[in-house]
């Protein structure tokens, strides 16, 4: 698939290609124009003399012009009229339209003083006011309040005279339109200045209603700054309270989980406890009230029972059951008043399982309630303070709306009230008129203008005469003149060819060059040679080819190689038309031997080329014919044993001729054209089209081929005069002398000739010698 990018690509270079044909297209019609420059210097001749009659023969006119400024001062209608009052181009197009109104052209016509009517004589008034309006041109600059009139008639006094009374009958139209918009505009600014007095009546009272919807901002600003500060405190207040309420909700909550958590672990739950868990301590370690007298009436009975047992012993033996009774019983309340504390810390663990944690999980319980009741409260309060400056900033924004309401229309107000005194005061210069600008009598004429005549008549005879030249290219698609190919075809003309006559004989003695050597004819061949052997660079190996089939290549060839080899050269002629061999058939050479045997053998190629290597009857020149006609012309001449063909014969001759098809039916002569030094193009004036010849030509040069220059052939004799041909040839060469010493003397005048024009060139000749020296060596 093709990529973005190619096809991007793709675009630019069908683009450049666009463009370049359509340049190549105006240079091509640019050199036609050239070339056919007497029809548009007629064309321009024409047009002038026909510029010239009609400037003087065309009806003068003359403009007469003036200008009026325009001021208004405002109509008061409405507001947009108001501020529109300063600024009266907006209005222009509507004063416009009004100094060509009916009425207007009406008035001016009536003012027109009788002495300048004669131009209105055969019309009725109307028709009179029509032509005036006609005739005259009304119009005002950008961003102006200035009207600029001018009227065009054949009598400058008459014209002048015109736009005067256009002035008049416009001021005067002005005038009444200021008087009677006066009365009606004043009426309509009251009635809107009593809609604004209302509307600012019911605006006033609804702003009222608004600051009694909201008693805090009774006695406050419109901006209602102290208001809204004593709310705001209000709410950071009640934030700083619902925060401190939040923390002893959490407090609260944590003391009951603590509670709660050390029930189910069956830990001391003392800690929590505050009163009533610290006199439950003292009881627990002996230190309570209770305690205290237990142990004071213990130790009393001990003492008493001491003081007995003294006594009964004084009296009793120690084993009497008294004194054994007394001892048991002080042993047994200093027992009793020894275990008495472990008992009482016995007791009051039991006490403090059955009644502190409950009374501890229940005042957790209450606490945690409350400080949720209180905290629920703040919420509840802080909310309905947010309210209450929601409603507050909304009823603060509505009072500011309408107080700027009140504020515009008051300002409305005023200015009504000022636009009613200044139409009051100004009642008849509601919109004042100026003339700026007096008419004045033209002394020159505004038509015809020798400038705009001189303009036109150049561009309309440069029109016409590149249309008739474009035409003429499209109809007669030929060249006519030398000048014309070597434009087109940015080549030069090697020669002129004129028509020739069929010559009995067989092989090169139906050739002219060999057949007539010293006709005229074959002296175009001369001119060919010479011209090739001074061309840039060498020209030892050419291809010879056509436009289109029939132009004559095979007998430029021919007579080319005879012309070449009469030199004393050494040449080569191939018949590279496989095709349609012309060469080999005007040889009498259609056999098996020939080109196509060579590149399709498999043999040395030397010994492929000595068999099909023909010597011919003119001395020095030697032929490879086409040979059998193969399949695949274009891949044989493609391949390398074709070039190394024509490298071979470059080291054995000294010129190389190749005959090959045309180039505009096949590729062939494109695939020989890069291979060898140069081509020759022949052309056929009388038949070959221009674009088919361009196409060739461009084919060729589009490919790498050295295009050498054009062989113009079969010239007839009218034609022959407009290419130039026939500019003397009659200077001792002619028809009749055909004998064999002639021929041998014109033969070495030719060779003379030849090497005189080879010294004269200075070293050109050698250094195409050294040139094919260095090509055999490598």
């Amino acid at each position: 698939m093709t990529t973005p990018q190619g096809q991007v690509s793709g675009l630019q270079h069908g683009a450049q290609d666009a463009l370049a044909t359509t340049l190549h297209s105006i240079v091509r019609f640019l050199r036609t124009v050239r070339l056919r420059s007497g029809i548009l210097l007629a064309c321009l001749v024409v047009s002038g003399v026909l510029g010239a009659v009609y400037y003087a023969t065309a009806t003068r006119i003359y403009e007469s012009t003036a200008s009026l400024y325009i001021v208004q001062v405002g109509s008061g209608v409405t507001q947009d009229s108001i501020g529109m009052a300063s600024d009266p181009s907006r209005s222009m197009p509507t004063f416009r339209r009004l100094m060509s109104s009916e009425e207007v052209m009406q008035g001016a016509f009536e003012r027109l003083p009788d002495r300048f009517r004669h131009v209105f004589k055969d019309m009725t008034d109307a028709e009179a006011a029509q032509a005036i309006q006609k005739s005259l041109s009304v119009s005002a600059a950008f961003n102006t309040n200035v009207l600029d009139l001018s009227y065009r008639s054949r009598d400058p006094k008459v014209a002048c005279a015109v736009v005067g009374a256009v002035l008049s009958s416009y001021q005067k139209f002005m005038d009444g339109v200021n008087t009677n918009a006066s009365s009606r505009n004043l009426e309509t600014l009251e009635e809107r200045l009593q809609e604004v007095m209302d509307e600012l009546l019911t605006r006033q009272e609804y702003r009222n209603q608004l600051k009694t919807a909201v008693p805090d901002l009774v006695g406050v600003s419109s901006d209602s700054a102290s208001a809204m500060n004593v709310l705001s405190e209000n709410i950071s207040h009640l934030v700083i309270k619902y925060t401190d309420a939040r923390e002893q909700t959490a407090q609260a909550r944590a003391t009951l989980s603590g509670v709660q958590e050390a029930i189910r672990l069956g830990e001391d739950v003392l800690p929590y406890a505050e009163e009533l868990g610290a006199r439950m301590m003292e009881e627990g370690v002996g230190l309570g009230n209770q305690s205290s007298l237990d142990g004071s009436r213990i130790n009393q009975q001990i003492l008493e029972l001491e003081a007995e047992l003294e006594n009964q012993r004084r009296s009793l033996g120690p084993n009497h059951p008294t004194i054994r009774d007394l001892i048991v019983r002080i042993d047994n309340n200093r027992r009793a008043l020894r275990e008495n504390p472990l008992e009482r810390r016995a007791s009051t663990e039991q006490a403090s399982r059955e009644y502190l944690i409950p009374k501890l999980l229940q005042a957790s319980e209450q606490r945690l309630q409350t400080a949720i009741q209180h905290e629920n409260q703040l919420l509840t309060q802080l909310n309905g303070e947010k309210s209450r400056a929601m409603e507050m900033t909304m009823t603060m924004n509505k009072i500011v709306d309408v107080d700027r309401e009140i504020e515009r229309l008051y300002v409305l107000a005023e200015r009504l009230q000022e636009n009613m005194d200044t139409i009051s005061l100004n009642k008849d210069t509601f919109i004042r008129t100026e003339v700026a600008t007096k008419p004045q009598i033209a002394r020159t004429p505004v038509s015809p203008r020798l400038v705009i005549v001189g303009f036109f008549s150049i561009f309309l005879g440069t029109a016409a005469g590149l249309g008739i030249i474009w035409m003429l290219d499209i109809m007669d698609d030929r060249f006519r003149a030398p000048e014309e190919l070597k434009l087109h075809l940015n080549t030069q003309i090697l020669s002129m060819v004129p028509a020739m006559q069929m010559l009995d004989g067989d092989g090169f003695d139906a050739v002219i060059c060999q057949a007539r050597p010293n006709s005229t004819e074959a002296e175009s061949f001369r001119s060919l040679r010479t011209n090739l052997e001074f061309a840039p660079g060498d020209s030892s190996r050419i291809v010879i080819t056509s436009t289109e089939p029939g132009d004559g290549k095979t007998t430029i060839s021919s007579n080319m190689a005879v012309a070449f080899a009469q030199t004393g050269r050494r040449t080569l002629i191939i018949d590279a038309d496989m095709r349609r061999p012309g060469l080999s058939t005007l040889l009498n050479l259609r056999d098996d031997r020939g080109l196509s045997a060579i590149l399709r053998s498999d043999d040395d190629l030397e010994t492929a080329i000595a068999a099909n290597l023909r010597t011919a009857s003119v001395s020095g020149l030697d032929v490879i014919s086409s040979g059998p006609r193969p399949v695949n012309p274009a891949e044989l001449l493609s391949g390398e044993r074709f070039a190394n063909l024509l490298a071979w014969a470059e080291t054995r001759y000294d010129q190389i001729i190749v005959d090959a098809p045309p180039v505009l039916a096949v590729s062939d002569p494109l695939i020989i054209g890069r291979l060898v030094d140069g081509v020759v193009l022949v052309v056929r004036p009388d038949k070959d089209r221009r674009r088919m010849v361009i196409r060739a030509a461009e084919s060729l040069r589009s490919l790498g081929c050295n295009l050498l220059g054009v062989a113009v052939n079969h010239l007839s004799g009218n034609e022959a005069d407009g290419y130039g041909y026939g500019y003397g040839y009659g200077y001792g060469y002619g028809d009749h002398d055909e004998g064999p010493e002639r021929h041998h003397a014109a033969t070495e005048e030719t060779s003379a000739a030849s090497n005189l024009l080879k010294i004269s060139s200075g070293e050109s000749g050698t250094l195409s010698r050294n040139n094919k020296d260095k090509k055999r060596a490598a």
